[in-house]
């Protein structure tokens, strides 16, 4: 009784045993692929073209495995010393970002592997901004930044998405320079703005030189006026005084011989 009892129980378990290997084979046989990802079906290892779409998918116990690929926008954000083309040290930040494309993944996922922003996204990254950076000097990579960001976009584009990535955005975020250079820009600044308010000063003095210039020349042509008012009222001032004169010496005779040319001065008063 005891020996049938115990026999009973090892039959049990084998029987519970087999249901639990039966019931994780089945659920081993299902997979998720969440929205934004694609899956790589790989069967001992080896990768298959097909690709595996979001939602549930089948595949065979301890024979395949569904690698996921992520075909979301990513951000990779890098931080990288270098020097421009007058050999100032810059340190700048990037931020970039990109996704897989789904039709790439497959070869992605074969060439590169999972670990593609390491291996790919972030060394071009930082190629792209040390050879654009190289071609500009340290004023123009603060007066022509939305063009630099361009160029290195555009740099980066080209080494990246030969290969199945998508570039979607790329930004500077921080842009610095040494020390001794953000000094001798601060100082360039104070020189300038002082040079500024020197040609303003040289400017308002101008205009007010100019100014009493012609203020000058319209109180000379005032005193021109009346200069000239001045003489002529005095003129007729000393016409009127020898006609005075004459009149005061005259005895009320007319002259008895008068010439041709000869005239009485005052009977035209």
């Amino acid at each position: 009784m005891k020996a049938t009892s115990i026999k009973a129980k090892i039959i049990l378990a084998v029987i519970i045993l087999f249901v639990l290997i039966f019931l994780s084979i089945l659920f081993s046989s299902f997979t998720s692929v969440p929205t934004g990802y694609v899956g790589i079906r790989t069967r001992f290892g080896k990768a298959n073209q097909d690709i595996v779409q979001e939602g549930l998918n089948l595949q065979i116990p301890m024979i395949e495995r569904i690698v996921l690929m992520d075909c979301r926008t990513q951000k990779a954000e890098i931080d990288c010393s270098t020097a421009s083309r007058d050999l100032q040290e810059v340190t700048l930040k990037v931020a970039v970002n990109y996704n897989v494309t789904v039709d790439n993944a497959y070869s992605i996922y074969k060439n590169i592997g999972v670990n593609y922003e390491s291996i790919m996204i972030s060394p071009s990254i930082l190629e792209s901004v040390k050879s654009v950076t190289a071609q500009y000097t340290a004023e123009e990579l603060i007066t022509k930044r939305s063009e630099v960001s361009d160029k290195m976009e555009e740099s980066l584009k080209g080494k990246i998405e030969s290969r199945g990535f998508s570039v979607i955005d790329f930004n500077i975020t921080d842009l610095d320079f040494s020390a001794a250079y953000n000094q001798a820009i601060e100082k360039k600044q104070v020189a300038e703005q002082e040079a500024k308010q020197a040609e303003y000063e040289l400017e308002k003095a101008k205009i007010e030189n100019e100014k009493k210039i012609a203020e000058a020349e319209a109180n000379a042509k005032v005193m021109q006026v009346q200069d000239s008012s001045t003489t002529e009222n005095a003129l007729k001032l000393k016409e009127l005084e020898i006609k005075n004169k004459f009149i005061e010496k005259w005895n009320g005779n007319l002259p008895s011989t008068v010439t041709g040319d000869s005239v009485i001065p005052f009977l035209d008063i």
